[in-house]
């Protein structure tokens, strides 16, 4: 796909005009006395913009207070974030359009508020690290009170009864679940373009992409819309939106976080992790997602020699004396396979300057390349989003809208006309080209054992050579971990992804436009201590994160979520006077082919 040049969409004004909530309220009675000011603020003013973990658990604890000198308390944190969502995801950014990262805000996630207020007066923080933590979720993510859709027109009405393996952690850590973030439809691109969204841009620059397809998540991150967030990445997809957001992002070990309850792309690849806008707290919610769980076997292979125990709390790597850079020793992948993976321009040198303050920092650096690698990919996608819809309805004792990729082609699977997601009608067509591919392999054939024993190959070939890389003067050093360049060219993902292997990116700094860019850090298979201490310490000696400049919408008031979610809808649809989950879908599509067209070329259409 290419990128077209960008025009705000005749319909965004209606955007506008439904974004837009009543601001005020009733005047104050005539000649009566003004109310006294409120207290001074006491110590640290608590700030929403880039707030951490631990300033939300100070505030709660009276640390810092509110402009207003009052308190803050879960559910008072859940309005700041509500109302910031409202004012400016859906407001024209700088490049022209909205970012619109966040796709739905959750109705229950007010009562829940509550009941952790409630918590928090009768034992505090307790053993919830993640206490009143307010998260955004990928839309692939399985929640028991809020639909999951995959960014699918075609998916509406997909609720889940119980969560996903990952969300259950978090939820015992404390988490508040805001809502859903947008992400490109079945996690096919990395160009921010969803079938419901539909067009999610980089809160830096709208005119750029925000990556993907954990698109949401890292605009919706970056632009201080929840705390923390979660992303699924099976090439690309946590890196690339951390890299460009200016995010902390992990994409754990395939195996460490369950797949359970996530909408599969390729499990071979399918790596569940966090993104946030400080390591440390990525790292938090690494600790509540990971864990066994025997609905994914490879969760139950874990295996590390120096930390022969799962850690159960990977905070105790973020210290930079015992596990950061100083006699570290490192490689940056100049090349593997037939790519050119360290690329060229701003990035390159922003990477080089990186390179440059870690070997300052104690590390030894050497270029690194990997002639004999193997790309692969063990894709059954067919296979694997049937087994999905099977496992979810024996779980939840009832049938999704969506019980199969297609009943067309459903093999074993029992499923009718009109129950499959291709059938539905409702695919975009940015994402229908790779469905409709999908639907023509055996739904019957799980993934090629060949192509599974080659990602075991490719990780014992990497591996191998950061045990003894061979010096061009003679001799071999051992490499503790790699340096990457991540992003989408040139495509260094499949270095990941091929080996199974855990990565995390932090970063670099900015462009000439503005736009942030970051260095993946790549560890042997289970050795995500490794990755974190390193990136941990570069990021605490550089401090390169830096928000986005946004504006906000003056006449969005307090948005109740209702009115957002029903805007939401109104944007892909551009129908002001309909419930949208009844429009016709020839209506549907019309109106996603003339928003998106105008955007991105699509196969099988005129721009």
């Amino acid at each position: 796909m290419r990128t077209l040049p960008f025009a705000v969409p005749s319909f965004a004004l209606l955007l506008l005009l439904a974004a837009c909530g009543r601001s005020g309220g009733p005047d104050s009675p005539g000649g009566s006395e003004p109310p006294p000011p409120p207290p001074p603020p006491t110590g640290k003013t608590f700030a929403l913009e880039e707030a951490m973990v631990a300033d939300i658990h100070a505030a709660f604890a009276g640390e810092q207070t509110l402009e207003d000198g009052s308190a803050l308390s879960c559910v008072k944190l859940y309005q700041l974030y509500t109302t910031r969502i409202a004012a400016i995801d859906d407001y024209p950014q700088a490049g022209g359009l909205p970012v619109n990262a966040v796709l739905r805000i959750n109705p229950a996630a007010r009562a829940e508020a509550e009941a952790l207020d409630a918590l928090y007066a009768k034992e505090g923080i307790g053993n919830r690290p993640l206490h009143c933590v307010p998260m955004l979720l990928k839309d692939n993510y399985d929640t028991f009170d809020h639909p999951s859709t995959s960014g699918s027109y075609s998916m509406l009405g997909h609720q889940a009864g119980i969560d996903a393996h990952a969300v259950a952690g978090l939820r015992r850590a404390g988490a508040l679940i805001l809502g859903k973030a947008n992400q490109d439809e079945f996690a096919f691109s990395v160009m921010g373009t969803s079938g419901r969204g539909p067009l999610t841009r980089n809160p830096y620059d709208t005119a750029q992409d925000p990556g993907g397809s954990s698109s949401g998540t890292g605009a919706a991150i970056a632009a201080n819309f929840a705390a923390i967030g979660t992303g699924t990445d099976t090439c690309m997809s946590i890196r690339y939106p951390s890299s460009v957001n200016g995010l902390a992002g992990i994409r754990p070990s395939v195996g460490l976080v369950s797949q359970h309850g996530v909408f599969p792309l390729t499990h071979s690849r399918d790596a569940p992790g966090p993104m946030a806008r400080t390591l440390h707290d990525a790292v938090l919610a690494l600790g509540a997602m990971a864990g066994a769980d025997a609905r994914d076997p490879k969760t139950l292979e874990y295996s590390n020699p120096n930390f022969p125990t799962r850690p159960s709390d990977y905070t105790q790597f973020l210290d930079r004396s015992k596990y950061g850079l100083k006699g570290r020793k490192l490689g940056f992948v100049r090349r593997f396979g037939t790519l050119d993976s360290a690329g060229d321009g701003e990035h390159l040198a922003l990477i080089e300057a990186a390179i440059a303050e870690m070997q300052a920092l104690g590390a030894e650096v050497y270029e690194v390349e990997f002639p004999d690698f193997v790309s692969v990919a063990a894709s059954a996608m067919h296979y694997e989003w049937n087994e999905y819809f099977r496992q979810f309805e024996a779980e939840n004792g009832y049938a999704a809208p969506r019980r199969c990729l297609t009943a067309l082609n459903a093999g074993q699977n029992q499923c009718s006309v009109g129950d499959g997601v291709l059938d539905s009608g409702g695919v975009s067509p940015i994402a229908l080209p790779s469905v409709a591919s999908a639907a023509l392999s055996d739904p019957d054939t799980p993934p090629d054992p060949a192509k599974l024993q080659q990602h075991i190959a490719t990780r014992d070939y990497v591996q191998a050579r950061m045990d003894a890389y061979p010096l061009p003067g003679g001799g071999t050093v051992r490499l503790d971990a790699l340096l990457i360049r991540p992003g989408s060219s040139p495509r260094t993902c499949d270095f990941g992804s091929s080996t199974q292997n855990p990565s995390v990116v932090v970063p670099v700094g900015l462009t000439s436009d503005g736009v942030p860019k970051g260095i993946e850090v790549l560890a042997r298979k289970w050795d995500e201590p490794t990755a974190i201490g390193i990136a941990y310490d570069y990021e605490q000696a550089t401090r390169f994160r830096t928000p986005p400049a946004l504006a906000a919408n003056p006449l969005a008031g307090n948005l109740v979520v209702d009115e957002f979610n029903r805007a939401k809808e109104d944007l892909l649809l551009a129908l002001l006077d309909q419930d949208p989950y009844s429009v016709p879908l020839e209506e549907y599509l019309r109106v996603i082919r003339e928003y998106v067209t105008g955007f991105i070329e699509v196969p099988g259409t005129t721009p």
